[in-house]
């Protein structure tokens, strides 16, 4: 009787590959090598325009925390084909035009997006964080969704919805799901359906 014997690089290589396609995608790209493949395997841009994307919205968002820790932390960038989408509670003005600038002059941005919130006068982070993680719960256990394409935020109850769907069906349920969790005070969808050929 002859038993099989795996290698240690073969085995280690079948485990993290198992563990890339269980976890979702924003956990697989810091956890595996192999993040990048499996976010373009859920992702409806090209692995060429993800690369650019997020060379885009990396360049900008150190930028901002090299102007100021504080305020650069507060502003979360995204970025879909080129199109730049900045958004957070913010107040200071200045800080949101040199934001907007700085996008503006990035290589290969086509558009730059604002979408500002006041500054709530309570600490409404938990509620906001229970409020995100019940809509992650609630996209991810709809079977008709692709959920690794949708990122969310959520500021004082208003919830955003970030990303590049598969169709205006998924965008359009996304909606619904946000409107659904209790302590939501707003819906904005900034989904992106595919590109029309």
């Amino acid at each position: 009787m002859q038993r099989k014997i795996f290698a240690l690089p073969t085995l280690a290589l079948a485990l993290a590959l198992a563990t890339a396609m269980v976890l979702p995608s924003q956990n697989a790209s810091a956890f595996t090598p192999w993040g990048a493949v499996y976010d373009a395997a859920r992702d409806e841009r090209s692995v060429g325009d993800i690369t650019a994307d997020k060379k885009i919205s990396t360049e900008i968002k150190s930028a901002l925390v090299n102007k100021d820790g504080k305020l650069g932390l507060a502003v979360k960038v995204y970025c879909y084909l080129g199109r730049v989408t900045l958004l957070g509670q913010l107040a200071d003005e200045k800080f949101k035009e040199f934001a907007v600038a700085t996008a503006k002059k990035q290589k290969g941005v086509k558009n730059v997006a604002t979408h500002w919130e006041a500054p709530g006068k309570t600490d409404t982070t938990a509620a906001d964080l229970e409020i995100a993680a019940k809509l992650r719960t609630a996209l991810v256990g709809d079977k008709e969704l692709s959920a690794t394409q949708i990122e969310t935020e959520v500021f004082s109850g208003k919830v955003y919805l970030i990303g590049m769907v598969r169709s205006q069906k998924d965008a359009d349920r996304a909606v619904v799901h946000a409107h659904a969790v209790k302590g939501v005070t707003g819906v904005q969808s900034l989904l992106i359906p595919p590109r029309k050929k």
